[in-house]
């Protein structure tokens, strides 16, 4: 019997009889990002098999924080060398999954022009645009992977630039979005273009 199909934004960690679903919402992202090592920092030591930054990633990113402290009870009081070479791919995993390209992006898209962002300015934006722009409630927002919420926000303007009669892919969608965006109310300057030349422009 297939196993059960998981969301590619959530990852299972599993030991001996107990198990946390980690999930790269945008939460899990941004919590992960302000600790003092930072995303790329915390994404070494768990590289490094760090006890302590395994167990930041799982208390970060776990779906019912109940069933990650009665895993790392378990974990407590047992040899760590087994847990920590499962959880270090599963964590690793986790990470990965929030900076995944959004459904359709290319996976490895041109660099964009202009000033690199840094992670968290990436994470302030994508909140700012999923609130402002899909009318998405905070708390939702949170929840939300990364790619969820890039996917939803190319999907908006795609449906903009149709209202206004232009097809995605023509060069003169960026002019019409903005005219279809002042008429709709909305933000004039946002464009998918920009949103998915944030993800190149992050500095690693």
């Amino acid at each position: 019997m297939p196993g059960t199909i998981r969301p590619a934004s959530e990852v299972l960690l599993r030991h001996g009889d107990y198990t946390v679903t980690l999930r790269a919402s945008l939460r899990a992202a941004v919590a992960l990002e302000n600790t003092p090592e930072g995303f790329a920092g915390l994404f070494d030591q768990i590289a490094g098999q760090s006890l302590s930054a395994t167990y930041t990633v799982i208390r970060a990113a776990a779906k019912d924080m109940a069933e990650a402290e009665r895993l790392l009870a378990h974990v407590g009081t047992e040899p760590l060398a087994a847990f920590l070479r499962s959880a270090q791919a599963d964590c690793l995993a986790l990470m990965w999954a929030c900076l995944l390209p959004a459904q359709g992006e290319a996976s490895n898209p041109e660099p964009a022009a202009g000033p690199e962002i840094t992670l968290s300015q990436f994470f302030t934006e994508l909140f700012s645009r999923a609130t402002s722009w899909l009318h998405w409630p905070p708390s939702e927002v949170w929840n939300a992977s990364v790619s969820e919420i890039v996917t939803a926000l190319e999907a908006q303007a795609d449906r903009e630039l149709r209202r206004a009669g232009v097809e995605p892919t023509d060069t003169a969608a960026k002019d019409a979005q903005r005219k279809a965006n002042i008429a709709a109310g909305l933000d004039p300057e946002f464009d998918r273009e920009k949103l998915r030349a944030l993800r190149s422009k992050l500095r690693g």
